[in-house]
């Protein structure tokens, strides 16, 4: 008996020790990855698009004047007069769904995010004007329409190619919630998804972040 409660508690003492070597590694490697800079060509355009990246600490959304997105897109969202900017994010479904604000997060969800494939939804919001903390980006035609394109395929469709929203999911009557494409994992984070984004826009931005701050030093 007690040579299996040793070998229990060196088994713990040994994940715990491995855990937090992988969390030290992770942040080392995000520190790393985020202070190197994507090289993309120089694009330049007589009248540039502007869009707009925002975070709230933790979370960063693009933002987009709703007449800049693809028509395909746009059709199919919901309909709220007077707000005439989107911003649009990638996330981790309990993160979106089950915690909607920090103080309601569980330790379960958090875990769940960061160390399984978990699955993901669009978060689309409206905004009825510019906010002074939004980063501004200005973006060539061909720019916009690769940002588009990106966006377009990280929502999940139907059968129909159809968009597929949650029903009853948004915190208020200006936000709403979509079926999304691919998994949530601590490499591949909704930052991470923002800077694929910029990424495919050809946008400097960081080589790769898992947290805004990474991101934003570069816009």
């Amino acid at each position: 008996m007690e040579i299996i409660l040793w070998k229990l508690t060196l088994f713990c003492i040994v994940s715990i020790a491995l855990f937090f070597l992988f969390v030290l590694f992770y942040l080392l490697l995000a520190r790393l990855l985020s202070t190197f800079t994507t090289n993309p060509p120089k694009v330049e355009c007589v009248n540039p698009f502007t869009i707009y990246a925002s975070s709230n600490g933790v979370h960063m959304d693009l933002i987009l004047f709703k007449d800049h997105l693809a028509p395909t897109l746009l059709t199919q969202f919901e309909i709220v007069e007077g707000m005439d900017y989107i911003a649009i994010g990638w996330g981790d479904k309990g993160f979106y769904l089950d915690t909607p604000s920090w103080a309601e997060l569980k330790v379960s969800t958090a875990l769940i995010a960061a160390f399984l494939p978990s699955a993901t939804v669009m978060h689309v919001t409206y905004y009825e004007n510019i906010s002074p903390e939004w980063k501004t980006i200005k973006l060539c035609k061909n720019q916009l329409n690769s940002l588009n394109n990106f966006i377009i395929t990280s929502f999940a469709q139907d059968s129909q190619n159809k968009i597929q929203i949650l029903k009853n999911a948004g915190y208020t009557e200006n936000d709403f919630f979509y079926q999304a494409n691919g998994n949530y994992t601590c490499f591949y984070t909704c930052n991470v998804w923002v800077n694929q984004a910029l990424k495919k826009a050809k946008i400097k931005t960081a080589l790769w972040s898992p947290f805004d701050k990474g991101i934003l030093k570069h816009l």
